[in-house]
């Protein structure tokens, strides 16, 4: 029983090592989706930069 416990965690934990090690070599900047799908964010059409702003963001 502890055996398959830790081999499923040990199993769980290479696939995130895999999946963080992937991000990293990949040299791409993580992004948001902003909600819509495409290239286009509705928060940067509106050419006010704090259009979207969430109230803790706004300082």
């Amino acid at each position: 029983m502890l055996t398959t416990i830790l081999l499923a965690v040990g199993l769980v934990g290479a696939a995130m090592l895999g999946m963080a090690v992937g991000v990293i070599f990949s040299n791409r900047r993580l992004r948001g989706s902003c909600g819509g799908v495409g290239d286009e964010c509705a928060c940067e059409a509106t050419g006010d930069p704090n259009a979207c702003a969430q109230p803790s963001d706004a300082a």
